[in-house]
């Protein structure tokens, strides 16, 4: 696959123009056009779409956008790393779960981003059903899960820490007043999940099924701020890393509910087995084992 046909796709899709693709480039229109042309007979589909006077990506187009990204940052760190320049670029793609990212990504990045300034960092929030899948074949190359092990025998999972986990509710809700709770307890209540950090909210799940317990209706939310928000409006009870909430239950906006056992998860790196990493993801990963083991 050309790398300079994929360079041309990037700069159209980013500028969803193909006049503005060429200026930027420096090709005329009909080049643009016929580089994308050839690119789309290559792998036998569609890249764009057009609507009106303007294009959008296709599905196929948005996938593509994606490997588009990783091959070509490849290319520059390979570049950077022959030719031993001292400005190491590419991408990283990572997955991390938000509560991670909010409370533990700054101080990482302080010490990672002057080391490495030409790094461009691509950090989203968890998918553990596709994430073998993507660290096979690239798409990712490091993820983080809020979870005890990772039950895929081609990914290593390290342990890095151990995060307490809470049940919280509104300080004016029922069950902050029980001396000792436990899952029967959650018997018609309204329950806030996590989708973004992953791993604990499915072993929650699994033990309010085994103890036959049916909530009132479960609302699921990307955001860990959403549903923060929601407990302190008096909605819902919720399962949640401590570390998030500590403020919060400081000024006493949101209350734990006493829990008759510890509820804990942990904190995995996640990366595919005999896999060549790259020394900017190796430093990233280091930085990572210094500032959460």
């Amino acid at each position: 696959m050309d790398l300079q046909r994929l360079q041309t796709f990037r700069t159209v899709a980013t500028l969803m123009n193909f006049n503005q693709a060429a200026e930027v480039l420096h090709y005329s229109q009909s080049t643009v056009s016929a580089q994308i042309k050839t690119l789309e007979n290559e792998i036998g589909i569609l890249l764009f779409k057009r609507i009106g006077k303007s294009i959008q990506l296709t599905e196929a187009g948005a996938k593509m956008l994606v490997y588009a990204d990783k091959l070509l940052a490849i290319k520059d760190e390979a570049v950077a790393e022959v030719t031993g320049r001292n400005m190491v670029s590419g991408l990283l793609t990572i997955r991390m779960p938000q509560t991670v990212a909010a409370h533990y990504l700054p101080g990482i990045l302080c010490d990672y981003q002057p080391r490495f300034p030409g790094m461009r960092l691509d950090i989203t929030s968890c998918a553990m059903y596709s994430l073998e899948h993507e660290l096979r074949i690239g798409t990712v190359d490091l993820a983080f899960l809020f979870a005890d092990t990772i039950g895929a025998k081609n990914l290593t999972g390290e342990l890095l820490r151990i995060e307490p986990l809470a049940i919280v509710t509104h300080p004016s809700h029922p069950l902050a007043a029980l001396k000792s709770a436990g899952f029967k307890d959650l018997e018609g209540q309204v329950l806030l999940i996590p989708k973004s950090d992953c791993g604990y909210r499915m072993v929650f799940e699994q033990a309010l099924a085994t103890e036959r317990v049916t909530p009132a209706t479960i609302i699921e939310m990307n955001s860990v701020e959403a549903i923060i928000k929601t407990i302190k409006a008096g909605i819902g009870v919720t399962i949640i890393p401590e570390l998030a909430i500590r403020t919060d239950l400081e000024k006493g906006e949101i209350a734990r509910v006493r829990w008759a056992e510890d509820l804990e998860t942990g904190v995995l790196m996640i990366y595919y087995q005999d896999k060549w990493r790259s020394p900017s993801l190796e430093s990233f990963m280091d930085a990572m084992r210094l500032q959460l083991l």
